[in-house]
């Protein structure tokens, strides 16, 4: 007998607010990679991308964890986990970004197979009252054999449990400013910015320059880490820095994101 895919069907709306909540952290994301994956349930999303080619591999990874109300007002309850995989995550939010020129609402109707991956989710906005005239885009769900699927927030907090990092600091939002504009200044393909610990002098800089952030309680260690993506921070005002030495990586967490970049010790 053979196997019948079986399709859900979820519809929800979004507001104007709403949307343009969903695209800015699109836009974010796509920063580190042009792959997005969304994992949805019935109370939260979870919305990330990484560099690498597994979970177990990665150089980095940035997410964001939010209640579901937070970018959509759901009409079907939603009983199940479901992912959604988009390839392009630019071309997502350029396919997206002209609903926001309209204040009308946002309906959207998901299709989701018996695997619990999205194939499509069709975007519908009315926009000529009178005639109900509307503006609609089909997005399609990428290939859900993509790397990365395995990945949940229970995940996620084991491997960034702050409470296993060797130390932290924290860089005022003026020093996260001046330590970008100088390292632009020499940026070069695949450069690094390193945290140097020196007499519990912690600092940041290159070859040429360095800011003394903070004194910190760890020993001699100059460790270097991409530039490209210490500069995808979104700085409030302060950054709070944690280092995972033994594993390898830098965390800056926040109360709705994370941001995991790969270490490497240069002595």
């Amino acid at each position: 007998m053979p196997v019948i895919n079986r399709n859900t069907t979820i519809t929800f709306t979004m507001s104007r607010e709403q949307m343009k909540g969903f695209l800015k952290k699109i836009k974010d994301l796509t920063a580190i990679d042009p792959r997005i994956m969304v994992k949805m349930d019935p109370t939260t999303v979870l919305l990330f991308s990484f560099v690498g080619d597994s979970f177990k591999n990665i150089h980095a990874f940035k997410n964001y964890i939010f209640p579901i109300d937070q970018i959509m007002t759901v009409n079907d309850d939603i009983k199940e986990s479901y992912m959604l995989m988009i390839k392009d995550g630019k071309r997502l939010f350029k396919m997206l970004e002209g609903f926001l020129i309209s204040e009308q609402d946002v309906n959207c109707k998901m299709s989701v197979d018996d695997e619990n991956y999205v194939n499509n989710i069709l975007f519908s906005q009315i926009r000529n009252v009178e005639n109900k005239g509307k503006f609609e885009q089909n997005i399609i769900g990428s290939d859900p054999i993509a790397i990365g699927k395995e990945i949940g927030i229970d995940d996620i907090n084991y491997l960034m449990d702050i409470n296993n990092s060797d130390f932290n600091f924290i860089v005022s939002k003026s020093d996260f400013t001046q330590i970008k504009k100088t390292s632009l200044i020499y940026n070069e393909p695949k450069s690094v910015l390193y945290i140097n610990v020196n007499n519990k002098m912690l600092s940041i800089g290159e070859t040429l320059w360095h800011l003394d952030i903070a004194e910190v309680e760890s020993e001699d260690i100059i460790l270097s880490f991409p530039k490209a993506y210490f500069n995808t921070i979104n700085p409030t005002e302060y950054i709070n820095i944690y280092v995972f030495n033994n594993d390898n990586f830098i965390l800056c967490k926040y109360d709705d994101y994370n941001l995991m970049i790969l270490l490497e010790t240069s002595i």
